[in-house]
């Protein structure tokens, strides 16, 4: 019994001792696909929980039997299954979800799934395929928590709000970082083709880092460079365009016959001789021929027959050059546009350098006749690694651009259309007669705009180097430059329009110069202690100078009307000239913790200090801090259906200096020579009373004490990708309050010289949500699909008014905006409560200079009398919600999008109505919109649109409900479809990839029916957006 107790003994220790001898600590390291250690990532054992986590170079150390099966993950990345063996090396590749994907974040790099603020990722290869030419317009409702709005402009661009305005004098708009130089210019001189990534930050958290101008959040754009290849690559996209105004989009103008009926309908209603009254305008209505026309004559009761023509024998004007017509000025100024664009670019990459060389070209025939644009931009980005120690680089573009721009919209809108385009002689351009406004002919302004071209040179970029001189430590020092220069040569000739003429010649010249620099300089350290707590130390200080040049000359009457000829030397009569230099400078010192537990907690404290010579002595410097923090709970669920789930909090503050250089000083103007009327800031009537041989007039009083203004955020949001990534999607509340707001409110006379000052005063509080949702996958037949949408609104309210300042801000009889708990952008007026049908109900409303058919004010303080007391919160500038949906197809080599985008519950103040819905608000000669033709009269008194009239004695065009509209709309902005070249076909052409596409842009638009103007986005006299479709193809060598 003793022996085999013996032998047992002897024959475990024997097997013991195997087992402690094959579970040997066997060490590996786990790499991306670019060779790069892997921090964090999961090391187990596979069907165990034994395991352990990547060091900071993405080494590990595990006991575990030789041969046995690990497990390594990471989030972003597709799982791999190995054999444990001493010295392995386990290299990951990024999975199909976006987690992976490295964005820069200010001043840094890190990965989307270690974000804790509120950040959008962009995509940009959506942008690439747009025939429009501004990026952000490109974005239109993409983003949520980002408004857009645009006109149809061919060398306009997209006004970008985020989250709502912040500030009621100081600019709301975005910060711009590219390549790690800001600029607040527009970016339709950047060729987004050139466009890597973009992201924008729009909690304070996210944005702090970039402290004083990033108050109104910030987009951060990086530009391609060359990716690691055996070859040099070749890439070249071309795009043909044509663009048209959709007749859904322009304003119902009335043809001749209508007009004249508006006309003969507004002498009768006011009691007038119709055809004596229509001689003030070059028409009669009792021709022998012409155009047959009727109206209500309420004397009688009955239709009234005209028959309509020019008054001096079928011409508008006695020297009988200009025919009596039925223009179409819309028509007459406008075209059919054409945009077509080039791109090519070359990219190469190696283990050391890598470089990209691109050109870019433009032209835009505008849909405005004898109106285009034309641009031409170069791009090289390089990097070049010397040792493992020194690397360097720079990117730079330069584009050269210029434009013929000129805005007769208005004008065309207006412009009678019984007057012709041209006189008789074919040559002469056409103009008012008679009682007619002094209006020009808005084709004569578009041809002899002809020739003044605004010409723009820009040159953008930075160069860098960067030092890692121990393992973590990146050092950095990066020079931006942003170089603008602007010149126009615009010249006046002399015309004749009949009674409308100009008989002196001038010519003006313009430029403008701009040089901004920025100098950054970054330590950047990675470290960990253990295998669990990671951490990322930012550091840094940057220096900004932002200098603007601008002159100006003037000169008149030249002895020869040619473009070359006519600069100021020649001129023999006025000349002048003016200029002016300013800038300003900030200095700003700043930095950054970042924090990493287990992939399962996540923080970061940042915080920044400002300097800026805008501000006095007394508040020269602001501080700027936010804090963060992530919990990804999916780490803690575990369940397979569940990718990544992230919580989300945030707080933090940024600065706003965007004010004008000069508005802490105390400024004068000097006068020479000048009336006493115009020596002095009070609005006396001094004409003639003597003149004073110089002085000075104060014109704004100094404030040594202005200080930054402020803007705190909080910021609650939740990321989620769920079902094997196929569901996707982000949530975000947020409450931003912005506090200290700069102003230059208006100010009374009786206050005297200098009355106009720069306060810090008003408070303002937005608060809203944001949604991002979307699904994807590939059914079984190979039809690969992505649906994804967001929506997104807020809320706003002005909290505080300084007492000084409640009168220089819109309120009604009882309350300001802060008591009624408004947004700024409100608006007070009537409230409109139909029109009188009657001469008793006239006399009862208490309403002065009322008449029947006319609009009926609210007597809303019940006095019987209709005064200011009456007018009430009538507009809000806030919409209920925008929104947008993508809808994504793939199919073999076809692709399809479509993508639809929308506002709901938007006030719009559509003052077009004065044009559309009143014969005399706006001049009496002028065109109208047809919807004359169904106002109010005794015999139609179910109308809502009041009874014509020669004079505005009501005074019918002040601020009422009657010009508020539901501007809700939904927009059907793109629809693409695409062919990619099959593999064979590509072989054989010997190209890597090919891909053609037909697009349509802004096809669709549907609208309240209670909207009278015909593009809610532009219910004013702006241009409105265009229909186009394009063609294009993109390919690669």
């Amino acid at each position: 019994m003793e022996r085999l107790r013996r032998f047992l003994t002897s024959t475990l220790l024997i097997f013991a001792s195997t087992i402690i001898y094959a579970q040997t600590e066997l060490t590996g390291s786990v790499v991306d696909e670019n060779g790069e250690g892997v921090i964090g990532a999961t090391v187990k054992e596979k069907g165990t929980t034994s395991g352990t986590v990547t060091d900071f170079d993405g080494n590990f150390k595990l006991k575990v039997e030789a041969g046995t099966m690990l497990v390594v993950s990471y989030i972003g990345y597709d799982n791999v299954e190995v054999a444990a063996a001493p010295g392995m090396k386990v290299q990951l590749k990024e999975n199909a979800s976006e987690l992976a994907e490295v964005v820069v974040t200010g001043y840094q790099s890190q990965r989307k799934a270690d974000l804790t603020g509120s950040v959008a990722v962009v995509k940009t290869n959506d942008m690439k395929t747009s025939s429009d030419t501004d990026p952000m317009r490109a974005l239109q409702g993409k983003v949520p928590g980002m408004t857009i709005t645009s006109n149809g402009s061919p060398v306009g661009t997209g006004t970008i709000r985020i989250r709502g305005g912040g500030s009621f004098n100081s600019s709301q708009d975005p910060l711009f970082i590219i390549d790690g130089v800001p600029t607040t210019t527009s970016l339709n001189t950047l060729n987004m083709n050139d466009i890597e990534s973009m992201q924008v930050l729009k909690d304070a958290a996210s944005a702090s880092i970039y402290g004083s101008r990033a108050a109104n959040g910030v987009i951060i754009i990086t530009t391609r460079n060359g990716k690691k290849g055996d070859k040099v690559k070749v890439d070249f996209s071309a795009n043909l365009t044509t663009q048209f105004y959709n007749k859904q989009t322009m304003m119902k103008l009335a043809n001749t016959s209508e007009y004249a009926t508006a006309m003969a309908q507004a002498a009768m209603n006011d009691g007038l001789d119709p055809e004596q009254y229509a001689n003030n305008y070059g028409l009669t209505l009792n021709a022998a021929n012409g155009k047959h026309i009727q109206a209500y004559d309420p004397a009688t009761g009955q239709m009234r027959q005209f028959i309509v023509n020019g008054l001096y024998d079928g011409f508008m004007n006695s020297k009988k050059t200009m025919r009596f017509s039925d223009t179409d000025w819309l028509d007459a100024i406008s075209r059919t546009g054409f945009l077509q664009s080039y791109d090519l670019s070359l990219s190469n990459a190696t283990e050391k350098s890598s470089a990209l060389l691109s050109f870019g070209y433009k032209k835009n025939n505008g849909i405005l006749k004898y109106t285009d644009f034309e641009s031409f931009s170069g791009r090289i980005n390089t990097s070049y690694k010397v040792n493992k120690i020194v690397s360097v680089g720079e990117n730079a573009t330069i584009t050269y651009s210029n434009q013929v721009d000129c805005q007769p919209l208005e004008n065309a809108l207006k412009m009678s259309p019984t007057l012709p385009v041209y006189e008789e002689d074919g040559k002469t351009f056409s103009g008012p007669v008679g009682g007619m406004s002094d209006r020009q002919n808005p084709l004569r302004e578009l041809y002899h705009n002809r020739d003044n071209r605004l010409k723009m040179w820009r040159i953008f970029g930075n160069a860098y180097v960067n030092l890692q001189p121990v393992k973590g430590l990146t050092l950095r020092s990066n020079f931006g430059l942003d170089y603008w220069s602007e010149f126009i040569h615009s010249v006046t000739y002399t015309w004749h329009s009949d009674v409308v003429n100009n008989s002196t010649p001038s010519a003006n010249l313009g430029t403008k110069n701009s040089v901004k620099w920025t100098w950054s300089n970054t330590a950047n350290y990675k470290f960990n202690i253990g295998a669990d707590h990671n951490f990322i130390v930012l550091a840094g200080m940057e220096l900004h100078r932002d200098v603007e040049e601008r002159s100006s000359a003037y000169a008149q009457m030249y002895a020869l009307e040619n473009y070359d000829y006519m600069w100021p030397d020649a001129a023999t009569g006025t000349q002048r000239a003016g200029g002016i230099r300013e800038g300003y400078n900030l200095v700003s010192f700043f930095g950054k913790l970042d924090y990493n537990w287990k992939d399962l907690v996540l923080a970061s404290f940042t915080i920044r200090r400002d300097g800026s010579s805008r501000f006095g002595e007394n508040n020269r410097y602001g501080t700027f801090p936010a804090f963060t923090l992530g919990y990804r709970l999916s780490e803690n669920l575990k369940q397979e259906w569940i990718n990544d789930l992230k919580l989300r909090a945030s707080w933090g503050e940024t600065g706003n200096q965007a004010i004008s250089n000069y508005a802490r000083y105390g400024l004068y103007a000097a006068t020479y020579g000048g009336g006493r009327n115009e020596s002095t800031a009070y609005d006396l009537a001094l004409a003639g009373s003597g003149i004073f041989p110089s002085g000075f007039r104060a014109t704004q009083s100094q404030n040594n004490n202005l200080k930054w203004e402020t803007t705190e955020q909080y910021n609650l949001g939740i990321d989620f990708t769920l079902f094997g990534s196929s569901v996707y999607g982000t949530m975000d509340a947020y409450i931003k309050n912005v506090k200290d707001m700069l102003i230059n409110p208006a100010y009374l006379g009786s206050v005297g010289e200098g009355g106009a000052s720069w306060l810090n005063g008003p408070s303002l509080r937005n608060w809203g949500m944001e949604f991002a949702l979307g699904y994807r996958g590939t059914t079984d037949f190979g039809l690969k699909y992505n649906v994804n949408g967001n929506l997104d609104f807020f809320r706003q309210c002005v909290t505080y008014l300084p007492e000084t300042t409640t009168g220089s801000y819109v309120h009604t009889a009882k309350e300001n905006l802060v008591e009624a708990k408004k947004p700024y952008g409100s608006i007070v007026g009537y409230v409109v409560d139909g029109l009188f049908q009657n001469r008793e109900e006239v006399l009862a409303g208490g309403q002065e200079n009322a008449r029947v058919g006319g609009l009926k004010y609210a007597d809303l303080d019940g006095n019987g009398i209709i005064n200011e007391q009456d007018q009430t919160w009538i507009f809000n500038p806030v919409p209920d919600f925008s929104w947008g949906l993508n809808f994504e197809l793939g199919y073999k080599d076809f692709d399809f999008s479509m993508f639809w985008q929308g506002v709901a519950g938007q006030d719009v103040y559509n003052d077009q109505k004065f044009q559309t819905d009143f014969y005399s608000i706006t001049d009496a000669g002028s065109n109208k919109g047809n919807r004359m033709l169904d106002a109010w009269t005794t015999a139609n008194t179910g109308s809502n649109i009041p009874a014509l009239t020669t004079n505005n004695v009501g005074n019918e065009n002040r601020t009422s409900t009657y010009f508020v509209e539901n501007g809700s709309y939904a927009k059907l902005r793109q629809v693409q479809i695409g062919y990619n070249l099959s593999d064979n076909l590509l072989k054989k052409v010997r190209m890597s990839s090919a891909r053609v596409y037909i697009s349509g842009h802004n096809l669709l638009t549907l609208k309240s029916s209670s909207l009278t103007c015909s593009d809610p986005e532009n219910p004013r006299w702006m241009y409105p957006n265009s229909t186009s479709f394009s063609i294009g193809i993109q390919t690669s060598f």
